[in-house]
């Protein structure tokens, strides 16, 4: 993502600024691994456009990631807190260089999945009007994917929990449903299909570029041939009914959702066994706030 003063914020496992500090205390340099000691942490790096000046700006045992540059200059990202008995993800802005770190939204927040199911905070990116766009989603049983809030960050640090200046005048909720169709964020067939990455566009119209699984079946014909492949049928209600059929392999394409009138028009169709895990927009935008 670039800084308004034309560097990149990104996330990698280069930790240099923690390998340095090693170095300056006689040890090994290594790259700090996770708290499940099976991977390197990534966290958060700028460098100039042309890659010199590489400088560690986050530290964390576990990941720092999806960092985006909000409005007014800040940087936004998704960590996950992994140590004592805590395993979530939410949502942390800071400034560019990494001071002034603060949790922004979702510490407490992560029972608003389906059902008061658990989920996470991922990929956030800003919406023209100043709320936050984030993906959220379990862990795992998803088909990688999982549905889309609007987040009113500005009035609340949770999703029922007001800040300071609207305690006892805002209850919540927070975050609402960015699209119509309804997403499961549990384990199981989702009518609606699931998200996997989203990107809002600035001109106005209230769109999104999202990656996008429509819901699919796989319909077996108990008289086929060994080796025919099971027929793709849709998630209608009949189908759903049909014991022969099972949810279809998870195949995402590129659609554009337009807030406007829920409506949702396909720009790369799916096929079988793509996945398109990120979006990404080149448009203009007002710069943000630059922050020395």
């Amino acid at each position: 993502q670039s800084l308004p003063d034309g560097r990149i914020v990104f996330p990698s496992t280069r930790q240099n600024r923690a390998a340095a500090r090693l170095l300056d205390e006689g040890k090994p340099q290594f790259a700090a691994l996770d708290e499940e000691q099976d991977e390197p942490a990534f966290v958060l790096h700028v460098m100039e456009d042309d890659g010199s000046n590489l400088t560690q700006i986050s530290f964390n045992q576990s990941h720092d990631l999806f960092p985006t540059v909000l409005d007014n200059g800040r940087v936004l990202f998704a960590r996950w807190d992994g140590f004592a008995n805590l395993n979530e993800i939410a949502l942390y802005h800071s400034n560019p260089d990494g001071t002034d770190l603060q949790l922004l939204y979702g510490e407490d927040s992560h029972a608003t999945g389906t059902g008061g199911a658990t989920v996470q905070f991922l990929k956030p990116r800003e919406l023209q009007d100043g709320r936050i766009l984030s993906l959220i989603k379990p862990f795992s049983g998803t088909s990688y994917g999982g549905a889309l809030v609007a987040i009113d960050v500005d009035n609340y640090i949770n999703n029922t929990q007001p800040t300071v200046a609207n305690q006892g005048v805002l209850s919540g909720p927070a975050q609402e449903p960015a699209t119509v169709n309804e997403v499961l964020t549990v384990p199981g067939i989702s009518v609606g299909g699931r998200y996997v990455s989203a990107w809002p566009l600035w001109d106005g119209t209230g769109r999104i570029v999202v990656s996008w699984r429509v819901c699919q079946l796989e319909l077996f014909d108990p008289d086929a041939a060994p080796g025919d492949p099971p027929e793709l049928v849709p998630c209608t209600d009949a189908n759903l009914q049909n014991p022969l059929a099972m949810e279809a392999p998870p195949a995402y394409g590129v659609w554009v959702y337009d807030t406007a009138d829920d409506s949702q028009q396909p720009v790369v169709l799916a096929e079988p066994g793509i996945i398109f895990t990120d979006v990404a927009v080149a448009q203009p935008r007002p710069r943000p706030t630059v922050i020395p």
